[in-house]
């Protein structure tokens, strides 16, 4: 056996005689800004190679390159600066494959990797490997069938007429259920999600929807939830200014739950809460007006006009995905609002009333929140625990059932990295009361931002047939199309091997680049472990561009 170490040498700059990859080399290389590393393996048609590089302090960009120069892939885990970039190679063509490790970035430090080649096979081995993962993918596919319903008929009419087996058991569990996207910009998963809060609400008791959205704005559609006198332009305004993400399910939702309370007795009726804390200046407003009334001539007020340019230049980027980040000081300040806000409570009540002191301490918990999730410091609090939070203070009581709104990431019970999903949060404070539903598709097409674009435009993608080898690929063999399965919370017996680890599912944020390769959107879960469920849906297609968003300019600081 042949085994080539190397150690600790400088990156390359320029052009360079490439490494070639043999059966066992193991490579350890120093990476700097701007350098690279180039390798190469012949494979034959039919050959394959797997190829490890273990990231120690610097994020690498693994770039596969076909023989005649085609980039194949551009390996990119969300492993930081450490963990794995897995490379697989199956050739389907004869020649010389190149793979180039360089830095994510220009702002990543000087680091190191090691390049490890796991296997080079055969046309028969790998053909044999390829037989075992089939038959690996059918025996998933078996078990999701066994725990899942086909879903018929249109998906915004999911749930007319027929029950949906596997939701009424999650539901039944659950007293916060929380239902995922794959995309913000699908038309299909804003139809879905309010078919099932339609479902859960009319069969299982589920009288609050929390979404991923302003808690400000929120507040304020309830009010035209209630019943209230709210202008339809002034509700249209509310939810088509500011982000783009979810407004057209967002405007049905209002509607839908207007018309549910507007013929519900009180006990019944429907309450929409926004979770998130941008687009926030109705909080401003609102906690500004009561400070100067409460507060007037205090030392402490002369820092608010200063404090309050600064959380409206950071709020105004949460549009366009911009720089939100805030100064120490202004997080403290505005976190020593909401204290002085809760010590001085009874004396502000007698003075301005409990409804005044209510809107007051709600609006400065807003941009509290925003504040410290967006300041950077070491002892703050992340958006995603602010989100559950906010769930768990919408419900009136614990037996409250409550509808989660979110992306996948957000829903999914565990998350890597330095914070933990908002799921996360809640299955560990109320444990298998929370419940979470990933939604995703085959293929299709989206909304999303293009990143580093100077008009922060938005772009339709479009994405192929998700491979075999993918959470998706195994969901679309379970049925022939749209498809629900569940599962149990404390682990399901029999679950086969394939399903047992992580596979790549579509994951697409708010931005995305049209240039980017098809391997991009997809991102590793364990399934079983971060979900409760999944809804795959074949194909989906592009929310309507929104026409009327304004230019806004990268934050000066």
């Amino acid at each position: 056996m042949f085994i080539a170490v190397v150690f600790l040498l400088p990156a390359a700059t320029q052009a360079q005689e490439p490494i070639t990859l043999e059966h066992a080399v193991v490579d350890e290389r120093e990476l700097s800004h701007g350098g690279f590393f180039d390798y190469m393996v012949r494979l034959a048609v039919g050959e394959s190679a797997d190829v490890v590089v273990h990231q120690r302090g610097v994020d690498v960009v693994v770039d596969v390159t076909a023989a005649d120069g085609r980039l194949l892939d551009s390996i990119d885990s969300p492993t930081g600066r450490t963990g794995d970039e897995i490379v697989e190679i199956i050739a389907k063509e004869a020649g010389t494959y190149r793979l180039r490790v360089r830095p994510f970035d220009g702002q990543e430090p000087v680091g190191k990797f090691v390049l490890e080649v796991r296997a080079l096979r055969t046309r028969g081995e790998t053909e044999k490997l390829l037989q075992q993962r089939q038959h690996a993918r059918d025996e998933a596919a078996t078990w999701l069938r066994r725990h899942g319903q086909m879903l018929k008929g249109p998906i915004e009419n999911l749930g007319h007429g027929e029950r949906i087996g596997p939701i009424d058991v999650l539901a039944r569990r659950s007293t916060v259920l929380a239902i995922g996207e794959a995309t913000h910009g699908s038309r299909e998963f804003g139809d879905v999600r309010l078919a099932l809060t339609k479902y859960l609400v009319a069969r299982h008791g589920y009288r609050v929807v929390a979404v991923e959205y302003s808690a400000t704005k929120m507040r304020r559609l309830q009010d035209y939830v209630s019943g209230g006198q709210l202008e339809n332009k002034e509700v249209k305004e509310l939810i088509e200014s500011g982000l783009w993400v979810g407004r057209r399910p967002l405007r049905q939702l209002v509607e839908w739950a207007r018309a549910w309370n507007k013929h519900s007795q009180p006990e019944d009726r429907v309450v929409l809460v926004g979770v998130d804390a941008p687009e926030n200046v109705l909080s401003r407003a609102v906690l500004r007006s009561f400070l100067e009334k409460a507060y007037d001539g205090d030392e402490f007020m002369k820092q608010w006009p200063t404090v309050e340019k600064e959380i409206a230049d950071a709020d105004e980027q949460t549009a366009v995905f911009g720089d939100s980040g805030f100064s120490a000081g202004t997080r403290n300040f505005l976190i020593d609002v909401v204290a002085r806000l809760t010590l001085d409570r009874a004396l502000l009540q007698a003075r301005f009333g409990r409804a005044a002191v209510d809107e007051a301490q709600n609006a400065a918990a807003v941009l509290a929140q925003f504040a410290d999730f967006n300041s950077g410091e070491a002892n703050g609090k992340s958006r995603d625990w602010y989100m559950a939070v906010n769930i768990l203070a919408a419900r009136r009581s614990p037996s409250d059932r409550v509808l989660y709104w979110a992306h996948n990431s957000h829903v999914a019970t565990v998350r890597g990295g330095r914070f933990p999903s908002t799921g996360a949060y809640l299955r560990q404070a109320i444990g298998c009361k929370y419940g979470a539903i990933a939604l995703t598709f085959g293929e299709g097409a989206f909304v999303a931002q293009i990143p580093n674009d100077l008009e922060d435009r938005l772009a339709i993608n479009t994405l192929p047939p998700a491979p075999e080898e993918t959470i998706e690929g195994v969901a679309r063999m379970a049925y022939p199309g749209a498809m629900v399965a569940t599962w149990g919370c404390d682990g399901t017996g029999g679950v086969p091997e394939w399903l047992r680890i992580a596979h790549v599912m579509h994951w697409v944020g708010g931005l995305y680049s049209p240039s980017s390769l098809p391997s991009s959107a997809l991102r590793p879960f364990d399934l079983l472990a971060q979900f409760d469920g999944i809804i795959f849906l074949p194909r989906v297609s592009a929310e309507e561009i929104p026409l009327n968003r304004p230019l806004i300019p990268a934050r000066k600081r």
